[in-house]
């Protein structure tokens, strides 16, 4: 008796550092539609499975893309993305630009992809997006379609990362975090014949995180502090 093939889903293996065809072992799948206020709700799936090379445990989760009947002519949905382990890093400020989300969303994709060249540019990109956010007047402007900051905002990288630490944005190791990041940038953007490896753009996405969790959440978070132990002396 024929025995039915294994289901997988394309996911990226955190341990062997490239796509993988993961070997299903469960699903879980919630489709969207449209309710009766004409409001479209998508859906999501949450797939559980392991790497068929180095047997990892892998969760990855997939968003709907497209409503059958409302925007496309069946239910389409965008790749698995893992959520564990090692989960994509989020920020809790609302203070972030959703240009500089973007680029590091890019970098993400990119270094899945296992094109690092691709994510060292995003990633000094977004750097670029946070020195023309927190250095340049007046209040952000709304995305462009293509994710990029807004045009009004001139601001070279090298000298916004200079400004950053001249203005107590970011420290000394910060800094240098910078500087690493943008030459790592300078040099994937144009023709050279350096190459970035893997571990490389890691270290750069990890510092990147660092400088942006910094400049937003913590000085989210300490403000917050201060305002409520400033209110407990008045009590």
């Amino acid at each position: 008796m024929p025995t039915s093939p294994q289901r997988t889903f394309i996911v990226d293996c955190p341990d062997c550092k490239a796509k993988v065809a993961a070997i299903e072992c469960g699903m879980a799948r919630l489709s969207g539609g449209v309710n009766e206020e004409g409001e479209e709700c998508y859906g999501a799936a949450l797939a559980v499975g392991k790497c068929p090379a180095c047997h990892c445990l892998i969760a990855a989760e997939a968003r709907q893309t497209g409503i059958e009947g409302y925007d496309a002519r069946e239910d389409e949905w965008g790749d698995f993305v893992r959520v564990y382990p090692k989960p994509p890093k989020t920020f809790l400020s609302k203070k972030l630009p959703s240009y500089v989300m973007h680029s590091l969303s890019e970098a993400d994709k990119a270094m899945q992809a296992n094109a690092n060249d691709a994510a060292c540019v995003m990633l000094g990109r977004a750097l670029e997006g946070v020195c023309r956010d927190r250095l340049t007047p007046g209040p952000s402007a709304a995305v462009t379609p293509s994710g990029s900051p807004p045009p009004k905002r001139p601001m070279m990288p090298g000298e916004g990362i200079r400004k950053l630490k001249d203005q107590g944005l970011i420290d000394d190791r910060l800094l240098d975090w910078s500087q690493h990041l943008q030459a790592f940038r300078n040099q994937a953007a144009h023709a050279t014949d350096v190459t970035i490896s893997r571990e490389d753009a890691e270290d750069l996405q990890s510092f990147a995180y660092a400088i942006i969790e910094y400049i937003y959440d913590l000085t989210d978070r300490y403000n917050e502090f201060k305002v409520r132990m400033a209110k407990r002396k008045k009590k």
